[in-house]
């Protein structure tokens, strides 16, 4: 086992990697200490206790003593240029504004023994608003739990209640009436359980009903939320709508799966690369972290094909969803149902990404290995 020192004014990162058990001597210090270097495996260095100057000027020492470098930046501004110098010296700069376990997650990944996450989350994320990312994610939720027969937790965290799709909703569930106690850190299992809406295996639970409160869930609180989802339901996926808010980045940063869901419209393009450029880079998420998910697609040749997109956005390919005719769309909605039982080229396509979702996630499906693989065959021809 490793031992860190952390140079930092903030005690929390210490404490959620001691919360590990993964590293054997864990120091802090708020300042430059030479007699601290020795037997240290790794060197955390906050930019907050310790500026970029001053980190250069010993740079070449922690170099020679240390193993394993990080800094952790502390402002969009620099960052860009901070990683680019650092980064060719070996040493891994952590983004700006992650909390103290996301930190600690990363950490854990790049350099603890033995580490690995269970976590089986999956979040979908839209390139930009109509990009179909609500009844994609909930499509998938709906086979998830119906072919894997294990309990499903959907969260709806696009800023909306969620619910046009269920027809059995109702306004005393969801987000709003646990958020205080999600907030103070004393919501329980079974009250997560009775706040969601539940169909067999599938637990829906809405989002927060007033667009006022939006603003008052930050990513630690989302956090906290889908670390409990992930104790208490076998799988969760999340609906983090196309919006940068604390819903979307707390979703984002605790899923062990991320897909963007996108069209062949040249504007989802240019919405998503703002986003990642402005945004999530600074997050330390990137373009390789996501699949890719093509909706409403149409084999057209004016227009991109799956392959092309996959490239232009730097993204495996996870599906191929076929444009489906407004009147469907219309009556799914009327209805309060998802597209399933509305085109069975939709209900196909959902399905191979669902099979595919669980083998990533270690995650049995009965008879799945029969399946072929014919996603081409369900795109809408013009």
């Amino acid at each position: 086992m490793k031992n860190i020192l952390i140079i930092s004014k903030n005690t929390g990162l210490k404490a959620e990697l001691e919360k590990t058990r993964l590293f054997k001597n864990i120091k802090t210090c708020q300042s430059l200490d030479n007699k601290l270097y020795s037997s240290i495996d790794i060197l955390i260095a906050d930019s907050s206790a310790i500026s970029y100057s001053s980190y250069m000027q010993n740079l070449q020492e922690f170099l020679k003593k240390v193993p394993s470098n990080y800094y952790i930046a502390d402002s969009t501004d620099t960052y860009s240029s901070v990683n680019k110098v650092l980064s060719s010296y070996g040493i891994i700069v952590i983004a700006p504004y992650l909390t103290d376990s996301q930190i600690c997650q990363k950490i854990c990944e790049m350099a603890a023994d033995n580490y690995s996450t269970d976590k089986n989350t999956v979040c979908f994320f839209g390139a930009g608003p109509g990009a179909g990312t609500r009844m994609i994610s909930l499509s998938v939720a709906q086979v998830i739990s119906e072919i894997s027969s294990k309990n499903t937790c959907f969260l709806n965290l696009d800023g909306s209640y969620g619910a046009d799709y269920i027809d059995n909703s109702s306004d005393s569930l969801g987000l709003g009436q646990i958020k205080e106690k999600l907030i103070n850190n004393i919501l329980s299992e079974e009250e997560l359980k009775n706040s969601c809406i539940k169909s067999s295996y599938l637990y829906f639970l809405p989002g927060e009903k007033e667009i006022s409160k939006i603003r008052h869930y930050h990513p630690e609180h989302i956090e906290k939320l889908t670390s409990l989802a992930f104790k208490t339901f076998d799988i969760t996926i999340i609906n983090a709508g196309s919006t940068i808010t604390g819903m979307s980045i707390g979703a984002l940063n605790s899923s062990k799966l991320k897909l963007l869901v996108t069209t062949q419209s040249q504007k989802y393009f240019l919405n998503f690369n703002n986003l990642m450029t402005q945004i999530l880079s600074n997050l330390g998420i990137s373009c390789q972290d996501f699949l890719l998910v093509v909706n409403k697609y149409i084999e057209y040749r004016g227009f991109e094909n799956e392959i092309v997109l996959a490239k232009k956005y730097g993204m495996e390919l996870a599906s191929v969803i076929p444009l489906l005719e407004y009147i469907l769309g219309l009556e799914a909605e009327i209805k309060k149902k998802t597209l399933l039982g509305f085109d069975r080229a939709f209900a196909n396509s959902i399905k191979q990404l669902s099979v595919s979702l669980c083998r990533q996630l270690g995650i049995e499906v009965p008879g799945a290995g029969k399946a072929r693989a014919r996603t081409g065959i369900f795109k809408k021809r013009l």
